[in-house]
């Protein structure tokens, strides 16, 4: 690949687009199949998780309009440790512990925790608490009334065709 277009890449769309393009880039004859995706990076600094108590993988954390994504280092991931990609619809809790020096970050989802020390904790959880506090909430159609169809069946309002007959209502 071109190392321009690398540059580009990273500049434009942040380091986890441009390990992600870098994994998926073929050549067909001279051309590059180019896939970029659309996330908006908000924030990315180098970073400390805690796998355990004793365990922690060095890597870059890069918080997106849709994922908290950490990309270990090559180190890290010889002694087998995954990356991680958390979906911020998923977060239930964030908060920030410790001090000045060493401030941590844990997230929390459904059942596990994860914890990130790094130096701009405090931004960080900013933008955690803002996404967390903004979710949109899942859309339930059990509020909205139902009609019957002619094929006898009872069809939800939200649905414009009926899902058992297929004729539109």
């Amino acid at each position: 690949m071109d190392f321009r277009l690398k540059k580009w890449i990273r500049q434009e769309y942040g380091i986890m687009a441009y390990f992600w393009l870098y994994s998926r880039v073929g050549v067909k004859g001279k051309e590059y199949l180019v896939q970029l995706c659309d996330e908006k990076t908000i924030f990315m600094q180098k970073a400390i998780y805690y796998v355990t108590k004793l365990v922690a993988a060095r890597g870059i954390v890069e918080l997106t309009d849709r994922n908290l994504n950490f990309q270990v280092s090559a180190l890290d991931l010889s002694f087998g440790i995954k990356n991680i990609s958390i979906d911020v619809c998923a977060l239930s809790d964030v908060r920030i512990v410790g001090g000045n020096m060493h401030p941590a970050v844990i997230v929390t989802v459904v059942d596990k925790e994860y914890e990130f020390v790094l130096p701009k904790a405090s931004e960080l959880y900013d933008h955690l608490k803002a996404l967390l506090n903004n979710q949109v909430k899942a859309f339930s159609l059990d509020n909205v009334p139902a009609i019957l169809c002619d094929c006898g069946e009872k069809v939800n309002m939200a649905y414009i065709y009926c899902p058992w007959c297929g004729k539109k209502r």
